[in-house]
């Protein structure tokens, strides 16, 4: 018996035990809420656990067969050191082996809060590291959105596009607009579609600003929103830019390394927050609705919500945001 079989076998050992225990209590205390919580949570872990187990070994199989094949046999070495991943793990993949989330606390709320005049301390004591959802409605305060436009953008980037298209580090995400999949087919778009005016070929698309001259040129117009203090830095930027009535990113879970906000530049757009699978059962509501309009300042953790976005009727949507640590 390998010690991954005994380590399984103990584990299901002590879920059956608590199980038989959890029978003989009262289902009405306290004691057997949490206790089934965390039965609940292990089962799930477990579960996750030996899928990840079988992903790999596929995933493993797949891989030395390419290395095999495009013969690389004598240079694997080399590879794993220095190039990136030959396979990329989907997205769906990623979402069903993730850790479970064990601490459920941040989604027994009923409404997301919307705030003003919000204060350093109440956004850090509260909001900012708990994975609660916060609009703040004025959070753009000092803020000059005039340059934010799609013919301003075009105007920064078009010097530096063959660079931003080459770089590894400029992600760039498009959803279902599969015509704009890089930053030069954005900024080389016909006039109609430019300008929102083509409703028959709608399109949603989201970049990481890394190309630093046009970095430099844009933050003279924003700063990091108020409540976080002088302590924290902006980092690497997203812009997201969509047109009206259009289904902006769809339902998924994000793999970053810490919570964000997003800033509302332009247009209206529609966010549906679910929690995981592992956490509804602590939960009040299942989801969560908010508008976010211009001006207002969304925070939130997208680690720990499913999220989905909707470009309301109007004017076309721009976003900017970054991550916090």
């Amino acid at each position: 018996m390998t010690k991954s079989s005994i380590q399984d076998d103990t584990c299901q050992k002590v879920i059956t035990d608590l199980l038989d225990y959890v029978a003989s209590l009262d289902k009405s205390s306290q004691e057997y809420e949490a206790i089934k919580a965390r039965v609940y949570s292990q089962s799930v872990f477990n579960k996750r656990q030996k899928f990840t187990s079988k992903i790999k070994k596929i995933l493993g199989i797949i891989f030395v067969g390419m290395l095999s094949y495009l013969g690389y046999k004598n240079h694997i070495d080399d590879i794993i050191l220095n190039d990136a991943c030959l396979i990329e793990i989907p997205e769906v993949i990623q979402d069903l082996c993730r850790p479970p989330i064990m601490d459920c606390s941040f989604c027994k709320i009923r409404t997301i809060n919307e705030v003003t005049n919000l204060s350093e301390n109440l956004f850090y004591n509260n909001f900012a590291y708990s994975a609660i959802p916060l609009l703040v409605k004025d959070g753009m305060k000092n803020w000059s959105t005039e340059v934010f436009t799609y013919e301003n953008l075009k105007k920064l980037y078009q010097p530096h596009l063959k660079e931003a298209k080459k770089n590894e580090n400029c992600q760039f995400l498009y959803w279902r607009s599969t015509d704009v999949t890089n930053i030069e087919e954005l900024f080389t778009l016909d006039e109609e579609r430019a300008s929102f005016m083509d409703s028959k070929n709608p399109w949603y698309v989201g970049w990481s600003n890394c190309i630093s001259n046009v970095t430099e040129i844009l933050r003279n117009y924003y700063s990091i929103p108020y409540f976080f203090g002088r302590s924290e830095q902006l980092r690497n930027d997203w812009i997201f830019m969509g047109s009206p009535n259009y289904t902006g990113a769809p339902l998924h879970l994000d793999h970053v390394d810490f919570p964000s906000w997003q800033a509302q530049i332009r247009g209206t757009k529609l966010w549906e927050l679910i929690p995981p699978p592992e956490c509804l059962h602590e939960c009040p509501l299942r989801k969560h609705r908010v508008l976010v309009k211009p001006g207002n300042v969304f925070v939130f953790d997208s680690n720990y919500w499913f999220h989905s976005t909707k470009i309301l009727d109007g004017e076309y949507s721009l976003t900017i945001g970054s991550e916090y640590q």
